[in-house]
């Protein structure tokens, strides 16, 4: 029987298993190697144990692609599906099931990032909700009140092809959270994309999963520090105790302002430190010294300092003219 089951394998495998190629046979074992792209292919070794087809088949996965964990968990179904034909042939049903495993499985190729979200960002209260068939997950994340709820997606290519990332829901500021997920879509894209200018002794760019570092940028850096944050001038917390109390009007003194550097500040307390000398080479962050980009701040600092000087001008002018009329 095993003779006949070869026979069959050699003239039906790869029409019947999209993405299979036959190896080699042997009275022993028959080797496949099952590929859905680049970074989901693996080898299947399927060797005749002494007794089959009575016996089922053993099985070993190799992939240079696919984490050890999900190698195992591969075999473990394959074998499940050979013990279930024992007395049948079991080979091309065996193949099949693991093309079936890689064809609804989307993140085999990207299960250590996602144990990472779920060690080493989430904390007790967070949600994560994986649906796999479609290639997408969402994570909802809390701190002190405050929240946002991120849905992040891969293709087939994953990670040749960057995570997208779309915010679902959130309490914090409308802007400041687009400019999260701004910051994060440009960060997945460094992922796969080599910089424009190599720096001289830089290793060659290599593509990453960009999940893990979006998903650490969104989470940690973003939804756990942010509520907490304090103005960089006033040095008292940016953001409101209560999230209701956020205000959403951009003139507000309380108004939370976000600038490239990553730091906060109160809408008032920049504006006066924007419009108060020094001037030159332009204001700098109070916190990491580099220099403040904002779309409500954009005078040269030679406009800045002319512009201060003529106000001081007119106070001056102002107060001369009261001491004259209390003579």
């Amino acid at each position: 029987m095993t003779e006949e089951e070869i026979s069959r394998v050699r003239r039906d495998l790869e029409g019947t298993v999209e993405g299979s190629e036959l190896i080699s046979t042997s009275s022993h074992s028959v080797q496949v190697k099952i590929k859905r792209t680049e970074h989901k292919q693996l080898r299947l070794l399927l060797m005749f144990p002494e007794g089959y087809p009575a016996k089922s088949i053993l099985v070993e996965v190799k992939s240079h692609s696919l984490p050890d964990r999900v190698q195992k968990v591969i075999e473990g179904i394959a074998e499940k599906e050979a013990k279930k034909l024992q007395g049948q042939h079991q080979v091309i049903a065996v193949c099949k099931v693991v093309r079936q495993f890689l064809d609804e499985n989307m993140f085999i190729v990207c299960a250590a990032e996602l144990d990472a979200v779920k060690k080493k960002l989430l904390d007790e209260g967070d949600e994560l909700k994986i649906r796999q068939k479609t290639g997408s997950f969402t994570v909802k994340a809390f701190q002190n009140g405050y929240f946002m709820a991120i849905k992040l997606s891969i293709c087939d290519d994953y990670p040749v092809v960057e995570t997208k990332v779309e915010m679902k829901e959130t309490n914090f500021p409308g802007d400041l959270a687009q400019m999260f997920i701004r910051q994060s879509v440009e960060l997945a894209r460094r992922c796969v994309v080599p910089p424009a200018i190599q720096k001289k002794g830089d290793p060659p760019f290599k593509v990453k999963g960009s999940i893990l570092p979006v998903a650490e940028y969104l989470i940690k850096d973003c939804i756990k520090y942010y509520p907490a944050a304090k103005c960089s001038i006033c040095e008292e917390q940016a953001f409101p105790i209560d999230p209701t109390n956020v205000t959403q009007n951009e003139r507000s003194p309380a108004y939370v302002e976000y600038v490239y550097c990553s730091h906060v500040f109160h809408h008032k307390c920049l504006d006066v430190y924007m419009k108060t000398p020094p001037f030159k080479g332009g204001k700098k962050c109070p916190i990491c010294g580099k220099r403040i980009f904002h779309d409500k701040w954009r005078e040269t600092p030679e406009l800045a300092e002319q512009r201060w000087a003529h106000k001081q001008a007119k106070e001056r002018e102002l107060a001369e003219v009261t001491d004259f009329m209390d003579l």
